[in-house]
């Protein structure tokens, strides 16, 4: 019984150090997790891939803004006061940077 115990531990503490490299990739603070929205979480994820992968398609003024909420999402007073529509925002620059990719690379082939 004990043995068991050892090995679900291991394999929760194994799990955890997944999800938590995961989220980190995905640019979500583990600390954070419990304080926020779905759609906190959301846009936070999508700024990140978006200023990685699609960062040069981006005008000034929305890498900009993808960069200020990211910096928000990383100060708890900040994080806290950031609405629904600043998220919107965010997804919405996310989701025409990857229609811009799409159209582009449809246009090479």
């Amino acid at each position: 019984m004990r043995l068991l115990n050892k090995r679900m531990n291991y394999k929760d503490i194994q799990q955890s150090q997944l999800t938590d490299s995961w989220l980190k990739k995905q640019g979500v603070n583990v600390a954070h997790i419990y304080a926020g929205t779905a759609e906190l979480f959301q846009a936070t994820k999508l700024a990140t891939t978006t200023l990685r992968q699609h960062g040069q398609l981006l005008a000034q003024n929305q890498a900009d803004m993808l960069n200020s909420f990211l910096a928000a999402t990383r100060n708890f007073k900040k994080r806290s006061k950031i609405t629904q529509g600043q998220c919107y925002r965010v997804m919405n620059i996310a989701k025409q940077a990857q229609r811009l990719n799409a159209k582009l690379s449809k246009a090479t082939q």
